[in-house]
């Protein structure tokens, strides 16, 4: 790489894809990284190599042969873990070191430190041994997987051991966590944070309606209440400033009842599925370039801290609950524009069922805001695979 401005990001996959154009505006020389070949953003990058990205020497001796200024995760949680261990080993920035990152991604550990700390967090143990106390029903969750993968409600103690057992059998580790069971909505909080402080935030509604366990649609909040808002936005600077939290972005979901919240899990890597499309499209602000910003040392000051809804939008994954052969999609009448469709299977390729594949990605654009919030749990009725 010959510029003076080279980054490297440990990502390759369709998600990533904003994350590079924006390097790119930003007048970088790209290089991505991943173990599928197939990844579409191999052909986007100016240069591209086909290496899993999970193994940190290979890419510690890829990113010094490069002479990389730059180094980037994707919207896996690997590419973050794998880039902490990179950049604390050639001094770049825009990671937390990787004892902080661990409390931060895996599930148990962040279960252990957030309720020594007091953090508002599920009641978790560490194996089914000691879930007695525990009330039911449970949840039972790998310690370090991702999109819902592994994890079982499980509502008579009976079947707590074979929970547990496939929960281990999802994670990369072989270690699982078993937590109480909490009521209430999803959302998540998306912040960037600038000299330690959360400088910019957005809050999400998110639906699971498919499979219970993955978000497949979503909005800017309409349901939160501001006081639920600032509640969330003031812990999660007390953590900032408990773990000495890098710059950059923070993403957390929680679970609300309207009164109370609890936190369920956080990374520091882009959400996947396009969340920063939703933001961007929905608030008109560059959720992408900010999130490089992190990483490339660009310093940048938002002019909104909380910034509102400047369109409408909905952002819907299609999957399914049944493996079938992807042919076309209906859309189905609908108040809203569709403003962009993108399609992640040929016709005539299998799409596994939920939540290990999807079809495609949906933004719609809606008109009055009691229509985006009615409509945007119900989207999977609206956008079908035809039947032949």
């Amino acid at each position: 790489m010959s510029s003076n401005k080279k980054a490297l990001m440990l990502d390759a996959g369709f998600a990533a894809m904003p994350l590079l154009m924006a390097l790119k505006h930003s007048g970088y020389e790209t290089a991505v990284c991943s173990g599928k070949p197939q990844d579409p953003v191999h052909q986007l990058a100016a240069h591209s190599f086909c290496l899993n990205y999970a193994n940190v020497q290979d890419v510690l001796t890829l990113a010094k042969s490069l002479n990389i200024t730059s180094l980037l995760p994707g919207v896996t949680d690997v590419s973050y873990l794998t880039g902490a261990s990179v950049a604390e080993a050639m001094g770049l920035r825009g990671f937390d070191r990787p004892d902080v990152a661990e409390i931060i991604f895996k599930k148990d550990v962040f279960r252990q430190w957030a309720q020594n700390k007091g953090y508002p967090v599920p009641v978790a143990v560490s194996c089914p041994e000691e879930a007695a106390p525990l009330p039911l029903p449970l949840m039972i969750k790998p310690v370090d997987s991702y999109s819902g993968l592994g994890i079982s409600l499980v509502t008579e103690r009976e079947h707590i051991s074979a929970a547990w057992r496939d929960a281990c059998a999802a994670s990369s580790c072989g270690q699982a966590l078993i937590e109480r069971w909490i009521a209430g909505d999803l959302h998540s909080h998306s912040a960037f944070i600038v000299n330690g402080k959360v400088a910019v935030e957005y809050f999400v509604d998110e639906f699971c309606t498919v499979y219970s366990w993955q978000v497949n649609s979503s909005s800017l909040s309409l349901n939160l209440s501001a006081s639920i808002k600032d509640q969330v936005s003031d812990c999660i600077q007390a953590l900032v400033d408990e773990l000495g939290l890098c710059d950059g972005l923070l993403h957390t979901q929680f679970i609300s009842d309207g009164k109370d919240f609890s936190l369920i899990e956080m990374t520091r890597r882009c959400p996947g599925d396009l969340y920063n499309q939703l933001i961007e499209y929905s608030t008109d602000t560059p959720y992408s370039l900010w999130f490089t910003h992190a990483f490339t040392g660009t310093p940048f000051t938002p002019a909104n801290r909380r910034p509102g809804h400047v369109r409408l939008i909905a952002r819907h994954t299609l999957s399914v609950d049944q493996e079938e052969t992807f042919t076309s999609v209906n859309f189905a009448a609908l108040p809203a524009n569709i403003l962009s469709f993108l399609p992640l299977k040929k016709t005539g390729e299998r799409i596994q069922r939920a939540p290990h594949d999807r079809a495609a990605l949906i933004f719609a654009e809606f008109h009055q805001r009691d229509e985006l919030a009615s409509f945007t749990p119900q989207l999977k009725n609206f956008f079908t695979l035809s039947k032949y």
